[in-house]
C-alpha cells in the first residue's frame, strides 16, 4: 500500500532510493496509480510518535484538495492547515480586498498558524505548502525536530500546464513572474529528495501525481505511524 509500513523484516528504500509502488482500487476496479516511495529510514511506528505531515507541490498541484479529502475523515487528533483557510475565513468575515492585496497577511498569518499548531498537543499536523523554497523547508523540518515531532512528506506532482489548470478551478491564480519562480524551484525540490542523501530531518517521502490525488486514502497521506497517532488521541 502507498505509505504503509513495511512489514517486519521487509527490506526498507534507503534515502534517495526510488521505489515505485501500487495500490489497488477498493472496488477491485486496478490500480489507482503508481507512486515513488523516494526515501524512508528508520521504522517510524513508534509508541509515542507525533507528526508533521508536509503536502508539497506547485501552486494548484492539488495540495488543498488533498488536505480536504483527509479532514473529511475527521480523524481524532489530525490537524490541518492551508493558506486557502486563512483567506475562506476573512472572506466569510467580510473581507473583499483583492487577494493579491490579501497575499502577503494571508502567508503571514498562515506560518503563525502553523508555528502554534506544530508547537501543540495535536498528534498528527497537515501542512499545505509548495515546499519550493529551501529555506521554507529547513524551517518547518526544524521546527518538527524541536518539538520531537517525525516529518513525513508527500510531493504531488504536476506539469505547470496542470497546475495552472488547477489555480483557474479554484480561481484564484499566482502571479506569471511568481509561477516561474516556483517552477523552477521544483526541479530543485524533486533533486533534493532526489539525492542520495535525501534531506535531512525527513523521514519519508513519497511522490504522486495530481491525477492521483481523488483516490488517496488517510493512509496514503499519514502513513501508519499517522493512523495509529490518530487512534491514540
Amino acid at each position: 500500500m502507498i505509505g504503509a509500513t513495511p512489514r517486519r523484516g521487509a527490506c526498507r528504500p534507503s534515502p534517495g532510493t526510488a521505489q515505485a509502488v501500487s495500490r489497488e482500487r477498493p472496488d477491485g476496479r486496478g490500480t489507482v496509480g503508481r507512486v515513488l516511495v523516494l526515501a524512508e529510514s528508520t521504522d517510524v511506528r513508534t509508541s509515542d510518535a507525533r507528526l508533521l505531515v508536509l503536502i508539497g507541490g506547485l501552486p494548484g498541484a492539488g495540495k488543498t484538495t488533498l488536505l480536504r479529502q483527509v479532514l473529511a475523515e475527521r480523524l481524532p487528533g489530525v490537524v490541518g492547515l492551508d493558506a486557502e483557510q486563512v483567506v475562506d475565513g476573512w472572506r466569510a468575515g467580510g473581507v473583499r480586498l483583492p487577494y493579491r492585496v490579501l497575499r502577503p497577511w494571508v502567508h503571514l498569518v498562515h506560518r503563525r498558524r502553523v508555528q502554534r499548531a506544530v508547537r501543540g498537543p495535536a498528534p498528527v499536523v497537515v501542512v499545505t505548502d509548495p515546499l519550493t523554497s529551501r529555506r521554507r523547508r529547513v524551517a518547518l523540518v526544524a521546527a518538527a525536530a524541536a518539538e520531537g515531532r517525525q516529518v513525513r512528506v508527500l510531493l504531488v506532482r504536476a506539469a505547470g500546464e496542470e497546475a495552472l489548470a488547477g489555480q483557474q478551478a479554484r480561481g484564484r491564480t499566482v502571479p506569471a513572474r511568481a509561477m516561474r519562480r516556483h517552477l523552477r524551484r521544483w526541479s530543485a525540490t524533486l533533486a533534493a529528495f532526489r539525492a542520495p542523501e535525501g534531506v535531512p530531518g525527513v523521514r519519508r517521502t513519497v511522490v504522486v501525481d495530481r491525477s492521483e490525488v481523488a483516490g488517496l486514502r488517510p493512509l496514503d497521506v499519514l502513513g501508519r505511524a499517522g493512523l495509529e497517532a490518530s487512534d491514540r488521541a
